[in-house]
């Protein structure tokens, strides 16, 4: 346990989530708990820590609350980074460490935007070291001590940022050794109607590489590693182009895809059910990797297309998951993620269908192009993307489909060719489309080409966004009279009045509810929607009598 010297108080730390933020305090994505911090809050507890964990807004609302504290830890995504600013320039008192993906931007922008040290890749036993070793006190930091600890990003005496290198991924046994916290997220005012995502499969099995000359980077040679039946081969390249998709951190920072034991997956559901939260995600990269990976052990699982879905290891899992008794009776659900279309086929749609009928699920298109997508790297081509449109619509799923826009080598032709498939996808059944915009990620192939800002280049890119909210707008009319499982949330006014706001259980946009709901609020119950009021917004009348569960003590 780590203690005051001379004291038997434990050390206090407050991870601070700044996952989808903005300074202002609005969230990007109201409704989404992610599993990094409560993974990182369950290392510090091990470690016998006094830990607390809390939403950006509520900690530069409540700064007081936490000026005993030893250290602040921040969790963020690279595109946190002005939530991530703001925290540091707002916090003076004690030791602060920055972790998850935004800590890559440390070794390209060579600063620790105001951070003490920085986290990256896989944090849990560096997090230990620093901690069991006391590199990190309640006075401050032993510097000196840094530089033998992998994982570490910090700033030497003379100023120079030093980075000391990755540590050896975790194997799938060390990551099951390490537990997520479960009362650390009772911080999150919302947590019992949040979409609370539990980690299934770390690390991503797509290590093939962009095949195009790439600002920063030597010109792929073809090799041929990224071909091999060899998977470790898959891992390395002479000329140190980064494995993956050429926009995604994912393989780089967090490895080949590793899936956690259906035990400690079915555990922490069940311990998060029992306190009070109803919706459950299986956070993966891809959700038919799990178990791929025992199919080619020893070897890590590099290649996204083979072996094929480990079918038997997904059933036992599903089949667990939604025999908890909570889930068997309508009160919690459990959702899924992403899936790659390319390991999408007749058996796993069947699958998918049986234990997930009516749930959204994700899948990465990015560009309509064949060539396109080969070029930057993706691992399934759009044809895929159509033929695993279609096979899960027609086994009961709603597949939400993503889109990029402003990506390198995007010209008028892949954009006519996108906005082809994102009719094609509607065709055949995606309930929505989602489109981002690329975002050069540190550490990516794509690290240093930023997006053009030419009149041409901005003109393509509304072009496909227009598309998308019209398709979007449309697809919404299509769940008028749908009856839907609810949570009331809150009191809510839109446009000038007032309602009760509720999520479905499952994903979708948030339904506006008759004000006299808010009586309601904590309740599981049955809502049919009955109007559209915008892409993210939809009215429901509440069918009174199935309002039966209460999921708030």
């Amino acid at each position: 346990m780590v203690k005051r010297e001379n004291s038997m108080v434990a050390m206090k730390a407050v991870i601070v989530d700044c996952l989808g933020r903005t300074v202002e305090g609005r969230r990007s994505t109201v409704d989404v708990i992610g599993a990094g911090p409560r993974r990182v809050a369950g290392v510090l507890e091990k470690l016998g820590l006094t830990v607390s964990l809390v939403p950006f807004e509520l900690f530069v609302r409540e700064l007081s609350k936490y000026k005993k504290y030893d250290v602040v830890l921040a969790s963020a995504m690279s595109s946190d980074i002005n939530v991530v600013k703001h925290l540091s320039s707002t916090w003076h008192r004690t030791t602060t460490i920055l972790g998850g993906p935004v800590a890559a931007g440390c070794i390209e922008k060579k600063t620790l935007y105001g951070y003490t040290l920085a986290v990256l890749g896989e944090g849990e036993k560096t997090l230990e070291e620093l901690f069991n070793r006391q590199v990190v006190f309640e006075e401050g930091v032993k510097i000196d001590d840094l530089p033998n600890i992998r994982g570490i990003i910090f700033k030497r005496s003379d100023g120079k940022i030093c980075f000391t290198g990755f540590r050896e991924f975790l194997t799938r046994s060390e990551i099951d050794n390490y537990k997520s916290s479960i009362e650390a997220i009772r911080g999150y005012p919302l947590y019992w109607a949040a979409r609370v995502y539990v980690e299934v499969v770390r690390g991503c099995s797509n290590f093939n590489r962009p095949r195009t000359p790439l600002k920063g980077f030597n010109k792929c040679i073809n090799c041929g590693n990224c071909e091999s039946s060899d998977f470790s081969r898959r891992m390395l390249c002479p000329v140190k182009i980064p494995p993956g998709c050429g926009y995604c951190s994912v393989p780089v920072l967090y490895g080949p895809a590793r899936s956690r034991s259906i035990n400690r997956i079915v555990e922490e559901v069940e311990d998060l059910i029992e306190i009070g939260v109803t919706r459950i995600v299986l956070g993966a990269p891809d959700i038919l990797d799990y178990g791929r990976d025992w199919l080619v052990e020893p070897q890590p699982l590099t290649n996204p297309s083979y072996p094929p879905p480990n079918t038997d290891a997904l059933e036992a899992l599903f089949s667990e998951l939604t025999s908890i008794k909570r889930v068997e009776r309508g009160e919690a659900c459990i959702l899924l993620e992403n899936v790659k279309a390319n390991l999408v086929n007749e058996e796993t749609a069947r699958l998918l269908g049986k234990y997930f009928r009516n749930s959204p699920i994700h899948i990465g298109c990015e560009t309509g192009s064949a060539r396109h997508a080969k070029i930057i790297g993706r691992p399934a081509l759009p044809s895929h993307v159509i033929r695993a449109v279609k096979l899960l619509s027609e086994n009961g799923l709603r597949p939400y489909v993503y889109f990029i826009h402003s990506l390198p080598y995007q010209n008028e032709s892949t954009v006519n060719a996108t906005i082809r498939v994102m009719r094609r996808v509607v065709q055949f059944g995606a309930e929505k489309i989602t489109v981002y915009k690329f975002r050069p990620l540190p550490l990516t192939a794509f690290s240093r080409m930023l997006p053009k800002k030419s009149s041409n280049e901005r003109k393509l890119a509304r072009k496909i966004v227009a598309e998308a909210r019209r398709l979007n707008m449309a697809l919404k009319k299509r769940i008028v009279g749908r009856v839907v499982r609810i949570i009331v949330v809150s009191s809510y006014e839109w446009r000038g009045r007032k309602y009760a706001l509720a999520y479905p259980l499952t994903h979708g946009p948030v339904v506006l509810l008759p004000q006299a709901c808010e009586k309601f609020k904590g309740f599981v119950g049955v809502a049919r929607i009955k109007k559209v009021f915008s892409d993210r917004i939809v009215y429901g009348e509440p069918i009174y009598g199935k309002f039966v569960y209460r999921t708030l003590n």
